[in-house]
């Protein structure tokens, strides 16, 4: 294995490298702990491994609607009949509390919160029954970390919270409460046993590790060019993945590949994390939670608020020196960068959407990567300067118009290469060589 996981003093605990990796090396490639979808997008979706429907083509006829709830399919019978043996998917006992859940007046994030619930509670009855998977995958999710309940949001005085930041979920506020009552008015409805409940308390800490370390998988671009997420993922080393805003990898997925090219059902969720440049043994991996252009003032502000820390990597130390005009990377397409925010800028094929926070209350980071220059990769940087991250940025971030994803070298690409090594983006699939990018380069000068 390329990495290994340990404490990083002061920053809680992390993935570093176990050998010398090279650019474009795969570092990690982990299947889900649990996967859900989106409620309002569900119907589009296979209820076990996410897979859009519309990418079936030939095998569209091979699409299954649950035969008990029908509210939900699945992209064909090799996947309807894992769930229907898996308690952390659309399994009869979570179809169950799908059928008996009163979901009128709820928003959509409030739906696909219980969604997430329902997963839980079938996983927790079915490790209470003996099934030591389950009790191994809940153990998992109730051991992701996550930054306190906001004290802002607990003590609001009208009790309410907005969920929608990881530190929002708290057992006071008015959402938790509203949630936790239609959970266990489904568990009573659907004849759920007590083993399958779960307190007040244990929902608002469940929704607080699922906000703080859940992948959100987007969904292929509409024809209008918008993107929706159809679900999330919870992985279980990448949420030990720690944020720099000058990451060494980006994430990658290919949910919606042809169902042949996989061995078993609900393989096309692994995600990958590849190595944007060479990577020193012992360096820690490092992840951008938002998308690479995010000026300072946007990264600190949801590290702070998302993830519960400050910030003070190299670039943002080197940019808190700069004018407000300095610190703005140019952007033409406002809907793109909200795209790319939903994916955390390091998303990948149908692009995974980054928001965890293990080990988030960090209050320091490590130095960025080495130069993106050409033969400058891999050397640790303890100070990022203005021309460092301008190079950075202009070779990692996806040079196509609106799109904001991130640049990762193609594994297995010989060595001497003609026209150099080839770039492959995690967000729209474009690719770019090396040799083009220092043309590009040329050409600006």
């Amino acid at each position: 294995m390329l990495v290994h996981a340990r404490e990083a003093p002061g920053r809680g605990r992390g993935i570093f490298a176990a050998q010398q990796i090279s650019a474009g090396d795969v570092v990690l490639r982990e299947p889900p702990v649990l996967l859900y979808p989106q409620h309002g997008t569900a119907a589009a979706f296979c209820s076990h491994c996410l897979r859009a429907f519309n990418s079936l083509e030939e095998n569209a006829a091979a699409v299954v609607a649950c035969s008990t709830c029908g509210l939900v399919g699945f992209c064909g019978p090799p996947c309807a009949a894992a769930a229907a043996v898996d308690p952390g998917s659309h399994c009869p006992a979570v179809c169950r509390l799908l059928s008996a859940c009163n979901l009128s007046g709820l928003t959509d994030e409030q739906q696909t919160a219980l969604q997430f619930l329902f997963r839980c509670c079938s996983l927790r009855a079915a490790a209470a029954a003996g099934d030591a998977a389950a009790a191994a995958r809940l153990t998992t999710i109730t051991s992701l970390q996550a930054p306190p309940a906001l004290p802002s949001l607990e003590a609001a005085a009208d009790g309410s919270s907005s969920g929608s930041n990881h530190g929002g979920w708290s057992a006071g506020s008015t959402e938790v409460r509203e949630l936790h009552g239609r959970l266990s008015h489904a568990l009573a409805a659907a004849g759920a046993g007590p083993a399958a409940a779960l307190s007040l308390e244990e929902v608002a800490e469940l929704l607080r590790r699922d906000a703080a370390n859940g992948y959100g998988i987007m969904a292929p671009s509409a024809p209008d060019g918008e993107r929706r997420i159809r679900g999330t993922g919870l992985y279980a080393l990448p949420s030990l993945i720690n944020h720099e805003c000058l990451p060494n990898v980006a994430r990658f997925d290919r949910f919606d590949r042809p169902p042949g090219e996989d061995p078993a059902p609900a393989a096309n969720a692994a995600v990958e994390f590849r190595a944007l440049h060479d990577i020193p043994q012992e360096e820690e991996i490092t992840q951008s939670y938002f998308p690479l252009p995010w000026p300072l003032g946007e990264r600190q502000q949801r590290c702070r608020e998302d993830y519960g820390f400050e910030c003070t990597c190299p670039r943002c130390k080197e940019e808190a020196t700069w004018s407000e005009e300095e610190s703005e990377w140019e952007t033409d397409d406002d809907a793109g960068m909200e795209d790319a925010e939903a994916a955390g800028g390091g998303a990948g094929g149908s692009a995974c959407a980054h928001a965890h926070a293990d080990g988030a209350q960090q209050q320091g980071q490590q130095g960025a990567a080495g130069p993106a220059a050409a033969g400058q990769e891999g050397q640790q940087q303890q100070q990022a300067d203005p021309a460092y991250i301008n190079l950075f940025l202009l070779k990692y971030v996806c040079p196509r118009e609106g799109c904001y994803g991130t640049l990762a070298p193609l594994p297995g690409q010989p060595a001497g290469r003609p026209g150099g090594p080839l770039f492959e983006c995690n967000m729209c699939g474009g690719r770019r060589s090396e040799a083009e990018f220092l043309a590009e380069l040329e050409a600006a000068d």
